[in-house]
């Protein structure tokens, strides 16, 4: 794991900074502090949030809204990933509760998690997916800044 320290916190910022300004950087940072993650005993809050993500990732990968839960498609299991990860990412809820809405066991969500992250590592041979996935992960963060 990279040492994290002063100096890539500040390259991280300047990445932010330059990519969004200063006005919604400042806006996201004031929205972290008050709101990092949601608790899993705020229940109506974790509903609207998956489902947002879940609307959104249809939109985002363009796929057909019937067949999001189901289809072995490679663009759609990559969707429902990127939903498990920003689940765990931005929400408290276990891998249990995770798999609960989308009717798997937790060690698939926990599978597919851990191979989204693998994905995101090495960015620059999914590139697709990596650009889908920070949209959708824009999003999500936005949304949830919101409460």
């Amino acid at each position: 794991m990279n040492k994290v320290n002063y100096t890539t916190l500040q390259q991280s910022l300047d990445v932010v900074l330059g990519k969004i300004g200063l006005p919604k950087t400042v806006k996201l940072l004031c929205s972290f502090i008050s709101n990092s993650s949601l608790s899993t005993t705020q229940v109506e809050k974790l509903k609207l949030v998956t489902t947002y993500i879940i609307s959104q990732a249809i939109v985002i990968f363009d796929l057909n809204e019937e067949e999001f839960y189901d289809s072995r498609i490679p663009e759609y299991r990559e969707a429902r990933m990127a939903c498990y990860h920003l689940l765990k990412k931005y929400t408290d809820s276990s891998y249990s509760k995770i798999g609960e809405r989308f009717g798997l066991k937790k060690r698939q969500v926990l599978y597919y998690h851990q191979k989204c992250e693998e994905m995101l590592s090495i960015s620059q041979y999914y590139k697709a997916f990596t650009a889908k996935y920070k949209d959708l992960e824009e999003l999500t963060i936005e949304f949830i800044a919101k409460f």
